[in-house]
């Protein structure tokens, strides 16, 4: 009896250590997991964050460039419809403006070769009748011609049966200026607002990140 007791005794603590063993081993897993679980949760959640950030500030400059964008070729359309309205109330002073025009360029290419002006419909039809106009300003023989493609004013030059050529058109003498047309709409719509807001946005997802962390501490020492 007394060695049945002591081997029931001892049986019994093996039992209670196995049980003991159990537990500890179930309580680690469950530490292992549950700081998986945790670090998991920190990494979605900043992973989200981040992406949140990143696409937020995308879209907002994404906007902000195409409002640039729409405000430029809004400008450049007002700056046609605006020359083409002066030039149908004031052609003469268009001629004019053409005739001097003309007159600036002719230190360079009035010499001994094949000189062609060639205008728009409109302005051929007047300077085919007015044609001693033009021939006043060169000492040498010049032809004037009409171009295939309508434009709403200015003019081009062919020298030498169309090896050199120059286009003085109003389309292009906007596009050389759309660089400062550029300038003055980046003066009036800066980006300086949508900076702030970066910025301002940069914060929240900073201070939401500081959140989630004092949130799991405090969660921490509830569970222990």
């Amino acid at each position: 009896m007394e060695k049945a007791q002591e081997e029931i005794k001892d049986l019994t603590q093996k039992t209670l250590f196995q049980k003991a063993e159990i537990k500890k081993r179930f309580i680690e897993r469950g530490a292992e997991r549950s700081l998986r679980l945790r670090q998991q949760f920190i990494e979605s959640y900043e992973q989200f964050l981040n992406q949140s950030l990143s696409s937020t500030l995308l879209k907002g400059k994404e906007k902000f460039l195409k409002l640039k964008n729409n405000l430029i070729l809004e400008l450049r359309k007002s700056l046609f419809n605006l020359i083409q309205v002066k030039i149908e109330k004031n052609y003469p002073a268009y001629i004019d403006f053409l005739l001097n025009s003309i007159k600036e360029v002719t230190k360079t290419i009035d010499k001994p070769q094949e000189i062609e002006l060639i205008f728009n419909e409109r302005d051929y039809s007047y300077f085919l009748k007015e044609h001693d106009k033009i021939e006043k300003l060169f000492q040498n023989p010049v032809e004037i011609n009409k171009d295939r493609r309508d434009y709403i004013g200015g003019f081009k030059i062919s020298l030498i049966g169309g090896v050199i050529s120059y286009d003085y058109t109003i389309d292009i003498i906007i596009d050389k200026i759309s660089p400062f047309i550029q300038m003055e709409i980046s003066k009036i719509v800066t980006d300086t607002k949508i900076k702030e807001i970066e910025n301002d946005f940069e914060k929240f997802v900073k201070e939401q990140k500081q959140k989630i962390t004092e949130h799991l501490r405090k969660y921490d020492q509830l569970q222990t």
